[in-house]
């Protein structure tokens, strides 16, 4: 962690204008969390903008920004390919993380599962994640309770209900208590996907400043029965799967649940704060049209000794 500090601080000391990261959600996670809190330690104006080379295993941000594949991407960026400026809006854990998504419950623990499975056997990608979800907390889940959760808006909030067929946003005041009872998934998202083209909050950008709470008490027969295209693409709707619009939300449970942050494991807590995050973020996005490799990747090594950022 010292090292990665003094990496960041030597990139906002020289003034790079661009900083990509190459790994998955983990990566590009740490990379804007710690470029601002260096920033606001040493009173730092001017941040770069982070990009994103697809290099991870979910990659929910580099879906934001478009990335493709890594080599073709940096020999856009090296060969001085258009890079355009895409401002975003993050979740806001209590502890000031900035996380395109996190939540407690099913995706938490599947996540926990799914680091041992690619551990202990090996398994990648999305083959770990299905292991892992049919094999390992699908068990654990099919006769178990749910717990009851509470959750609390601090502000003005909307429940997406369908109306004739429509989805439709119903206005909840501020102050008031959006959902208590047994839930298997509380999740919070700036973004629609979780990661693997999964999306998990398809109301993610239904309204601006808002963040998409997805709360789920169905049954993991259902989930898995409706799994692929239904919920995967977003278009599943249930009388158990409730879908909010947020800015500002407290939530509790009568246990401690498993926790995650941007697809990585963050332990088990029973109370948590999520909220619309204060600044807006500044990403790279590659222009859609990448300049053509038309050599092997080893043949770039020049040009990153004069590529100016």
């Amino acid at each position: 962690m010292k090292d990665s500090e003094n990496y960041y601080r030597t990139i906002l000391d020289r003034g790079y204008r661009f900083v990509f990261s190459g790994g998955g959600d983990g990566t590009a996670i740490n990379a804007i969390n710690t470029l601002h809190r260096i920033a606001d330690k040493e009173r730092v104006s001017q941040l770069p903008q982070v990009g994103i080379l697809k290099l991870g295993t979910g990659n929910a941000m580099a879906q934001v920004v478009g990335a493709k594949r890594a080599f073709g991407d940096v020999h856009h960026i090296v060969q001085g390919g258009d890079i355009e400026k895409k401002t975003m809006s993050l979740v806001e854990c209590d502890d000031g993380t900035l996380t395109p998504f996190a939540g407690l419950g099913y995706d938490a623990e599947i996540l926990n599962d799914y680091v041992e499975v690619k551990e202990k056997h090996g398994f990648k990608s999305i083959p770990a994640y299905l292991y892992a979800g049919l094999f390992k907390t699908l068990p654990r889940k099919l006769f178990g309770q749910d717990p009851t959760i509470r959750i609390h808006t601090n502000k003005t909030a909307y429940q997406m209900v369908q109306i004739n067929g429509q989805d439709e946003a119903i206005e909840i005041p501020a102050n008031t208590l959006l959902y208590e009872g047994p839930s298997s998934i509380a999740s919070v998202g700036s973004i629609p996907w979780f990661g693997f083209g999964f999306t998990m909050f398809p109301f993610a950008y239904k309204k601006e400043g808002f963040l998409n709470l997805r709360v789920s008490t169905m049954r993991i027969a259902t989930i898995v029965a409706n799994l692929y295209p239904s919920i995967w693409k977003g278009h599943f709707r249930h009388p158990k799967l409730q879908d909010f619009l947020i800015q500002d939300i407290s939530v509790e449970s009568e246990q401690t649940l498993p926790y995650q942050i941007g697809g990585d494991a963050y332990g088990r807590r029973k109370a948590l704060r999520f909220k619309t995050g204060k600044r807006l973020v500044e990403v790279a996005e590659l222009s859609p049209k990448r300049i053509a490799a038309d050599r092997p990747i080893l043949g770039l090594l020049p040009a990153f000794s004069g590529a100016s950022f």
